[in-house]
């Protein structure tokens, strides 16, 4: 039997046996021999005995003590925990009261580690200012889990020790409707920005992202599930932003409210006012062949086909009529020109024209590099002030015969720039800024 003398846990212990060499996270039992010569029985888990800060005395962070040699505490000597629900939610603060006799000399916070404001080893109290009631509030736990609270208390006779335990299942991520909180001002923000948020006990959270009231990928928003705050985002189109997010685990799923905000800084040179999308129709019938929320940032999806729905064919795509069912007089379209390295007839060229049928407001048509650029180097490339069934803009290959037109140069990118010359202009196509505009695209050869 190994011997050794120890400090006492309030009281002097004079020898110990141990039952068993203790291994990591193992169980361990320690006999000891105290000063009232009778047996204590001290049952460690892998936290076991340690040191108060700053005392000799032993802390009992999870042991339990048992037998009459454990030392004889007076009748008033207790000491109890009150307040810890049987069920908690991970994340969610709790409060809890403690309370000593006057008896105590010192107590010690124990149980489980990792609780919020409850400092599990450390010490709660000395002397006289151990005695009575002590509230604890806001105490958290990190997790799903099981877990224990308690407080022992000592004096020169012995010890008194009071506990709870409670359960934190696994429940849905929480709060319900979040808040997301962006870097910058929501209604002048540039990028990129930033985005925060605060939600507990989630495994994946994804945001969701509308412009102007339609659905879009926000690069760094969209794109990933992380649950880390916040995320970084760029935007490629300036304009009126809608955000939400999702978070997720195994028990459900929790959403934010929606983040609206306005993007007005550099947006890959696009200025603010970009309209991105619009109703297209291809029947002037207007009640079929519509394509509902069609993405005008690009020429390809709106004359590279003839029919909503249809297939696409890359520049100079068909010779074809787009109505515009619903342009924003106080915004401009610029759609994006990618032209072929190859493939091309050299003496190709083409011509916007701006339709007789839902006319519209007269149009400022440029085409540029830019996007959203109207005021061009180059002056062929700008026409203003168009009226229904007058060309709007023509443009040619280097190499073409035609004798004027805007050069665009193969395995190069333009826009062709649209908006209305004078949004103060009223007529009857249009309601409001709401305006039907027809515009056509056709080439030769």
């Amino acid at each position: 039997m190994h011997r050794t003398s120890l400090r006492s846990f309030g009281f002097l212990l004079f020898a110990a046996s141990f039952a068993a060499a203790p291994f990591a996270g193992a169980q361990v039992t320690i006999n000891l021999t105290t000063t009232q010569q009778t047996n204590c029985t001290a049952v460690t888990d892998a936290q076991g005995l340690s040191l108060v800060p700053g005392s000799t005395n032993l802390a009992a962070t999870g042991v339990t003590l048992t037998g009459a040699g454990c030392g004889a505490a007076p009748s008033d000597f207790a000491a109890a925990i009150s307040g810890v629900p049987s069920t908690i939610v991970a994340g969610t603060p709790f409060n809890v009261t403690w309370s000593a006799a006057a008896a105590a000399t010192q107590c010690v916070f124990g149980g489980s580690t990792g609780l919020t404001n409850w400092p599990t080893g450390t010490v709660a109290c000395t002397g006289a200012a151990c005695a009575g009631s002590h509230p604890v509030n806001g105490v958290t736990v990190p997790a799903a889990g099981n877990y224990s609270m308690s407080v022992t208390c000592t004096n020169s006779t012995g010890y008194a020790q009071g506990g709870g335990t409670a359960t934190a299942p696994q429940q849905p991520p929480q709060p319900a409707n979040f808040a997301l909180t962006p870097s910058a001002n929501p209604a002048t923000i540039n990028i990129p920005f930033s985005v925060s948020w605060n939600v507990t006990g989630a495994t994946s959270c994804t945001g969701t992202a509308s412009l102007d009231g339609s659905s879009v990928n926000l690069p760094g928003w969209t794109d990933v599930t992380t649950t880390a705050s916040p995320r970084t985002v760029t935007a490629s189109v300036a304009g009126g932003y809608t955000l939400g997010m999702t978070c997720s685990n195994a028990q459900g799923s929790v959403s934010s409210a929606p983040l609206a905000l306005t993007v007005t800084g550099d947006t890959g040179g696009c200025p603010a006012g970009r309209q991105t999308t619009a109703d297209v129709c291809y029947s002037y019938g207007l009640g079929s062949s519509c394509a509902a929320g069609a993405d005008v940032t690009q020429f390809t999806s709106i004359w590279g086909r003839n029919a909503a729905g249809g297939p696409m064919i890359a520049f100079p795509g068909y010779q074809e009529f787009a109505v515009f069912k619903n342009l924003d007089k106080t915004k401009y379209i610029a759609a994006k020109i990618d032209v072929p390295l190859t493939g091309l007839d050299p003496v190709m060229s083409g011509i916007i024209t701006h339709g007789e049928t839902y006319p519209g407001p007269a149009l400022t048509v440029a085409i540029s590099p830019t996007c959203g650029d109207f005021s061009p180097t180059t002056s062929i490339c700008l026409t203003t002030g168009t009226t229904g069934g007058q060309i709007a803009g023509k443009w040619k290959l280097p190499t073409a015969t035609q004798t004027n037109g805007c050069v665009i140069t193969p395995g190069q990118s333009y826009y062709i720039n649209i908006k209305a010359t004078n949004p103060a202009q009223t007529s009857s196509d249009c309601s409001g800024n709401i305006c039907k505009v027809t515009v056509q695209s056709n080439h030769t050869p």
